[in-house]
C-alpha cells in the first residue's frame, strides 16, 4: 500500500507525457484514489461490524489486485482515472481493517504495536518513488502489474486473521464531540502526509534539484516516517498520546514553513516527516482509550483520512495552478497549524 501511494507524485510527469494531459490534471489522481478509499473506508466499518475480520481484509486485497491490474492496462486517461479509483477502494477497506484489527487487540502496548504496523506502510512508501524514477518511464505496465500479483499473493494468508471488533450497542448513530474534533484533526494530518508525498518531487525540482535527486529526497521523507514510527517503540508507555501528538504536530508545522526556504527545503521536508510520524497510529490509541470498547469510535476517523486525502492535494493543486508551485510548502504549513490547534482542541475536550 505504501509503495502505491508514494508512487503517484514522482508517476505526475509520467502521466502528462501517456496521456497528454497538464500537471494539475495528474495531480488529481492523488485525489480520486482518496475518493475510492473513502467509500471503501464505509464499506469496511459496515461489513467489520457483522463479519469475522478475515472477510473485509480478504475480499480488499483482491480489489486492489483488480484495480492494478486495471491501471497497467488503461488506454486512456478517464479508464486510468477508473482504474485507479478501483484501486483506491480496495485500499480503503485494508486502511480501516487492519489498523482496527490492531487498534482493539489485547496487545499491551497497541500504541507502540500500530506504530510498527503504519512503519511498514511508510517502508513501502520509501521504495515507491525510486521504483518510479528507475523504472516507470520504460516499464510503466510491469510496475502495477507487479503490485497486483503481489496483493492477489496476500489473500490466503489474510485467511489466518481471528476475531470481530468490539461494538458497543450503547453508542448508535452520529459520532460525538469529541470524535468529530479529531475526525477535524486526521482530515488535516492526512491531507498534509499526502500533499507532502504527491507535491514534494516537483516543488523540490522547482527549487532547483534534478529529477532523481528530487525523487530521492521523497523516498527520504517517507524513509523519516519509518523511521519516527519505529522509534516510537522505545517511548515509554507512561508518556501521554495527547503530548506526542501536539509536540509531533508543532514540529512538523515549523518545518514546512521552513521547507519555503529552498536552500533548506529538502531537510525541512525530512524533518516534517520524523515530526509526523507518531502522529496518526499516537492518535488512534489516544481516541480508542477514551473510548474504549467500542470500535465506532476510531472508525469515523478513517473516512476522515481518506478525506483528507481527497481534499489535501486538491487543494494544494489549485494553489499550484493559481499561484505556482512554490507556493506548496507555505500551504502545507498553514494546513499543519490547523492539524495542531485542532488536536489542541481535542486534548482540552478530553479534559
Amino acid at each position: 500500500m505504501g509503495v502505491v501511494v508514494a508512487a503517484y507524485g514522482p508517476l505526475l510527469e509520467h502521466l502528462t507525457l501517456r496521456f497528454g494531459v497538464s500537471l494539475p490534471v495528474a495531480g488529481a489522481t492523488i485525489s480520486v484514489h482518496f475518493a475510492g478509499a473513502l467509500i471503501g473506508v464505509f464499506v469496511a466499518m459496515r461489513a467489520m461490524e457483522k463479519l469475522s475480520s478475515r472477510v473485509p481484509v480478504m475480499v480488499a486485497t483482491g480489489v486492489v489486485g483488480v484495480g492494478a491490474v486495471a491501471i497497467s492496462v488503461a488506454p486512456t486517461w478517464p479508464t486510468f482515472v477508473v482504474a485507479v479509483f478501483v484501486l483506491g477502494l480496495g485500499f480503503g477497506m485494508l486502511v480501516l481493517g487492519l489498523n482496527q484489527i490492531v487498534t482493539y487487540s489485547e496487545g499491551r502496548r497497541r500504541a507502540a504495536l500500530l506504530s510498527v504496523l503504519n512503519s511498514a506502510y511508510s517502508a513501502g512508501a520509501v521504495a515507491g518513488p525510486i521504483l518510479v524514477a528507475a523504472f516507470a518511464a520504460q516499464h510503466f505496465s510491469l510496475l502495477w502489474l507487479a503490485a497486483a500479483t503481489a496483493a492477489l499473493a496476500l489473500i490466503p494468508l489474510a485467511g489466518g486473521i481471528s476475531g470481530r471488533l468490539p461494538v458497543s450497542t450503547g453508542r448508535q448513530g452520529r459520532p460525538e464531540l469529541l470524535v468529530l474534533i479529531f475526525v477535524a484533526a486526521f482530515v488535516l494530518y492526512v491531507g498534509v502526509e499526502n500533499g507532502i508525498g504527491g507535491w514534494m518531487t516537483s516543488h523540490l525540482e522547482f527549487a532547483g534539484l534534478r529529477s532523481k535527486d528530487a525523487a530521492a529526497y521523497t523516498s527520504g521523507f517517507w524513509l523519516a516516517l519509518v523511521t519516527g514510527r519505529l522509534l516510537m517503540t522505545l517511548v515509554p508507555s507512561r508518556l501521554p498520546e495527547a503530548a506526542i501528538v501536539l509536540a509531533g504536530s508543532a514540529v512538523a508545522a515549523l518545518a514546512l514553513f521552513g521547507a519555503s526556504i529552498g536552500a533548506v527545503a529538502p531537510w525541512a521536508y525530512l524533518l516534517a516527516g520524523l515530526a509526523m510520524a507518531p502522529i496518526f497510529p499516537t492518535g488512534i490509541v489516544w481516541l480508542a482509550k477514551l473510548r474504549p470498547g467500542d470500535s465506532r469510535a476510531t472508525s469515523w476517523l478513517y473516512p476522515a483520512s481518506s478525506i483528507g486525502g481527497i481534499v489535501g492535494p486538491g487543494a494544494i493543486g489549485l494553489v499550484i495552478a493559481g499561484a505556482g508551485i512554490g507556493w506548496a510548502p507555505t500551504v502545507l504549513g498553514i494546513v499543519a497549524s490547523g492539524m495542531l490547534l485542532t488536536f489542541w482542541l481535542a486534548n482540552r475536550s478530553a479534559r
